[in-house]
C-alpha cells in the first residue's frame, strides 16, 4: 500500500470537501479514484460501506480511515482538515458577506427572512413525512406505543423551536426516552 504526503492528502480531500454539496460520495469517488488512483472501485465500495456503518458523518469517517492507512499517525489529521476547514472558511465567509448585505439594505433582511422560512418548511415537510412513517410503518403496534414514538418527536421540536432548549441536551435526553420506550416495547413482546 503506497504512503502519499500530508499534503497530497489534505489537498486531495480539500477538492472533495470544495466540491461536496448535499453528499461527498461523488467527489470522494472522482478524487480518490478517477483522478487520484489511490483506490480501486471495490476498495472504495468496502471503505464507503464501513465509514457508513460508523456513528457521524460518512465523509468524515473515511477521511480518517483513508488518513490513517495512506499518511500513518498524522494523516488523519490532513485528511479531515482538509475536508472541513476550507469548507468552513467558506461558509463563514458566505455568511459575513450575507450579515453586511442584510445590515446595509433592508432588501437583502428581507430574502434572507424568506430563504429562512423556506428552509424552515422544508424541515417542517420532513418531521410530517417522518411522522406518518413512524405512525404507518408499524401498523401492528399499539396506538399508544405509535403515540410515545410521536410524542418524543414533537418532544424535541417543542423543548428546541418553542422552549429554546439546549440542542445536545435534548438530543441527548430525548435519545435516552426513545433508548427507553424500544427497550420497554421489546421487553414487553407484545404490540
Amino acid at each position: 500500500m503506497a504512503k502519499h504526503s500530508l499534503a497530497a492528502l489534505a489537498l486531495a480531500f480539500t477538492q472533495i470537501g470544495l466540491s461536496s454539496v448535499g453528499g461527498a460520495a461523488a467527489p470522494i469517488r472522482h478524487v480518490l479514484v478517477v483522478r487520484r488512483r489511490w483506490l480501486t472501485e471495490a476498495e472504495l465500495g468496502e471503505t464507503f460501506a464501513v465509514a457508513q456503518a460508523l456513528p457521524g458523518a460518512s465523509a468524515a469517517n473515511l477521511a480518517v480511515m483513508l488518513g490513517d492507512r495512506f499518511g500513518g499517525a498524522l494523516g488523519p489529521l490532513a485528511t479531515l482538515g482538509g475536508l472541513s476547514v476550507p469548507s468552513l472558511g467558506v461558509a463563514l465567509l458566505l455568511a459575513a458577506v450575507a450579515t453586511q448585505l442584510s445590515a446595509a439594505n433592508a432588501r437583502f433582511a428581507a430574502a434572507e427572512t424568506g430563504v429562512t422560512a423556506a428552509v424552515a418548511g422544508l424541515f417542517i415537510s420532513n418531521g410530517i413525512r417522518l411522522a406518518r412513517r413512524l405512525w404507518i410503518d408499524a401498523p401492528e403496534l399499539r396506538r399508544r406505543w405509535r403515540g410515545a414514538r410521536l410524542t418524543i418527536s414533537l418532544g424535541a421540536v417543542a423543548l428546541v423551536a418553542g422552549l429554546h432548549f439546549f440542542i445536545p441536551a435534548v438530543l441527548v435526553g430525548l435519545a435516552a426516552a426513545s433508548f427507553g420506550l424500544e427497550l420497554t416495547l421489546r421487553r414487553s413482546g407484545a404490540p
